[in-house]
């Protein structure tokens, strides 16, 4: 157990790597606070939802319009006074509002009007989200799909049956109205892209760079300081090398835990969620670009957050693995960062290579870089070639098994060679 501790402190010590972290972490915390413009407009959907449930009925959508009559009425008390004019929609009167008579209006009037507008807003967009939904049709967004990457003959025939399996889902989404819960407003706000493409990416990029040099400091120490003629003739000798794939998994788990902690704590810091935890993820408001975001299975918010973290975890582990097993054939913490990131890179842009005919294409997607870099996607229905409902299991799964192989024979390589 010391000598993992040790073999871990050369990391966690290492100047650069400590720069490192830090420098990531103060760096996330200001991508957080920098799209924290809109936060207090955020909190009216958490008012909605504490009041009237996340879950939306017709019932409780008929008395959020009714709760909405007293603040259009002292709109327009206060505009009949002070203008001469009433409004049938507080968005009416921000559509004729200029720069000019907004002195006519005080900041907490003109603030209790725009919390109104955006309720006004959540309604009519929760009242279109029913006809919106019934107008899509799965299996020809397929064809498009199949069109666009080219694809033809099995790998068409594959891709189609995915989209066939997901028209399922959408229609028992559909049926049970999963998509009516609410959550804060997609195209005006981005959250899930805030959250999972901006905020996650980075995280996990980072946690990759500051893994590949800790591992490979802990693999190659001896060698890069001329002592392995010492450290493994010592009575622990080659076994040492265990020590240092522990001691560098458990780096692994320092770093990813400390750098989702940091940045996870301070968006959850700054953007509430307080009532939102339990909403499903399918809410139509989630909903960014062409289509909404649509999960395999009905998953609430915390439940894909969870599931998040733990695909992260796993994946930055596979990372340290693949690592320690190119430092321990390798040698050189140089050539090891190197390699990982041609490796890496090639391994995300290969699928664009190969042939629209041939079924490897799709298979080529199934691998560790396309999936860390999308993880606003991860068991969405909406991933173009890599919407495969158990894509992430899958490609941890058998990234997983080459990895321990791999692992396995570096290690028993390492076993026989010379190490002068």
């Amino acid at each position: 157990m010391r000598i993992i501790f040790l073999e871990s402190k050369k990391a966690l010590a290492s100047p650069i790597i400590l720069s490192l972290l830090l420098l990531f972490s103060a760096w996330n915390v200001f991508l957080v606070y920098d799209s924290s413009d809109f936060k207090e407009e955020l909190g009216v959907v958490n008012q909605i939802a504490k009041k009237y449930g996340t879950k939306i009925t017709d019932e409780s959508l008929l008395k959020l319009e009714d709760d909405l009559q007293p603040g259009l009425s002292h709109l327009n008390s206060v505009t009949q006074k002070k203008s001469g004019q009433t409004f049938e929609h507080a968005s009416d009167f921000f559509a004729q509002l200029s720069y000019e008579n907004q002195d006519l209006f005080t900041s907490k009037e003109l603030q209790s009007f725009y919390e109104l507008h955006l309720k006004e807003m959540y309604v009519g967009m929760a009242k279109s989200l029913d006809p919106t939904y019934a107008e899509f049709i799965i299996n020809m967004m397929g064809e498009k799909a199949i069109n666009g990457y080219r694809l033809s003959g099995t790998a068409a025939e594959t891709l189609r049956n995915e989209y066939i399996k997901f028209s399922t889902r959408f229609e028992e989404l559909k049926k049970n109205r999963e998509y009516m819960h609410w959550f804060f407003a997609g195209k005006p706000y981005a959250m899930h892209s805030l959250l999972f493409r901006t905020l996650l990416i980075t995280v996990l990029i980072e946690a990759m760079i500051l893994i590949v040099l800790s591992t490979a400091l802990i693999t190659n120490f001896e060698f890069e300081n001329r002592t392995q003629l010492v450290t493994y003739t010592a009575r622990r000798g080659r076994k040492l090398m265990i020590d240092k794939l522990i001691a560098s998994l458990s780096v692994t788990s320092i770093i990813t835990i400390f750098l989702l902690f940091v940045t996870l704590g301070s968006y959850f810091f700054v953007f509430d969620y307080s009532y939102l935890w339990k909403t499903a993820i399918s809410s139509g408001f989630n909903w960014e670009y062409n289509f909404p975001y649509i999960s395999w299975w009905n998953f609430s918010f915390l439940t894909y957050l969870l599931l998040a973290i733990i695909v992260s975890y796993v994946c930055m582990l596979l990372f340290s693995t693949f690592t320690f097993s190119l430092s321990v054939m390798l040698k050189n913490s140089y050539f090891t960062f190197i390699l990982f990131a041609v490796i890496f890179i090639a391994l995300f842009i290969l699928p664009a290579f190969i042939p629209g005919s041939l079924q490897l294409k799709l298979f080529a997607g199934f691998n560790l870089s396309s999936l860390v870099l999308n993880p606003h996607q991860w068991w969405m229905g909406t991933g173009g070639l890599t919407m495969f409902k158990y894509y992430e299991v899958s490609t941890v799964a058998a990234w997983t098994a080459i990895f321990i192989i791999f692992c396995y024979v570096s290690l028993k390589k390492f076993a026989k060679q010379d190490i002068s």
